[in-house]
């Protein structure tokens, strides 16, 4: 039988949760009229499935809901998506991260005042394609690489998605420091994804391999695998249960992470099975 050690950092955070519980809500409410998820409500495959045999199915497309209403991704949306909702008069319940929300709030202020807005991110990114959708001009830039050839205007305010590496936002921003010490910086990084990366770090220390549990789209669970392939440690990226590689069979001790969008009990299946190996 193998030891297995969870990280003390993984499940839901804390704008997850709150997605979820707003689409379950609704879910369990039968006397509601006929609601839907503007985009996937997270980034866990399982739980979409689960809300669409619930009758509250994902649309990718405002031009495709008409009626009823409509739960925002924890993600968030453009701002002309919300703007194409309200002209339908679509009911709009709100599941957007409390986090990613006052990074909107940030992007619309500075670009009000007519700053140029770099967003440090995942370009095909949900939340990024959000915050980009509040900023009059701006630029999304992937790493530091990317930053050397960018030439931005004075005024100009760099931002962060909230599920990156610290380190990654860091190199990007002083590559453009170097080019124009006076942009405004606003790190964005959510608190939680930072306890969860020095959490993955300490248990690639103490076990014999890792497996990170999540959706393959879920940045953060992509960056929580990288972190520990980065320390040269075995890992692997599975999304549940049946995803459990034979490759682990000749170690012992095995590291147990998951992502923000991943529920309990996906992480505890995968350790029943781990565990009886």
């Amino acid at each position: 039988m193998k030891k297995i050690i969870r990280a003390d950092e993984m499940g839901f955070c804390m704008g997850v949760e709150r997605a979820v519980s707003i689409v379950q809500a609704i879910a369990d409410d039968k006397s509601e009229n006929r609601a839907a998820t503007l985009g996937p409500i997270i980034h866990n495959q399982q739980i979409v499935d689960k809300f669409a045999k619930q009758g509250i199915p994902a649309i990718n497309s405002v031009d495709d809901i008409e009626q009823g209403k409509v739960v925002i991704r924890a993600h968030g949306i453009p701002l002309s998506e919300k703007r194409e909702l309200e002209a339908k008069n679509i009911e709009i319940i709100d599941g957007t991260c409390p986090k990613v929300i006052a990074s909107q709030k940030i992007v619309q202020k500075y670009s009000a005042q007519g700053y140029h807005i770099v967003i440090v991110g995942d370009r095909s990114h949900g939340e990024i394609k959000g915050l980009a959708g509040y900023a009059a001009e701006f630029d999304i830039i992937e790493s530091a690489e990317e930053a050397k050839s960018l030439s931005i205007p004075v005024k100009t305010m760099v931002i962060s998605q909230t599920t990156i590496k610290e380190r990654e936002f860091e190199s990007v921003c002083r590559v453009l420091l170097d080019s124009n010490p006076s942009i405004k910086i606003h790190n964005s990084i959510c608190s939680a994804t930072n306890d969860r990366q020095m959490a993955v770090r300490k248990l690639a220390q103490e076990v014999d391999a890792v497996i990170v549990i999540g959706g393959i789209n879920s940045a953060n669970t992509q960056r929580l695998y990288l972190t520990v392939k980065e320390m040269g440690k075995p890992c692997w990226h599975i999304s549940g249960a049946d995803e459990i590689p034979r490759e682990l069979e000749p170690y012992d001790t095995i590291g147990l992470t998951a992502g923000a969008s991943t529920p309990e009990w996906i992480i505890e299946e995968v350790e029943n099975i781990l565990k009886s190996i």
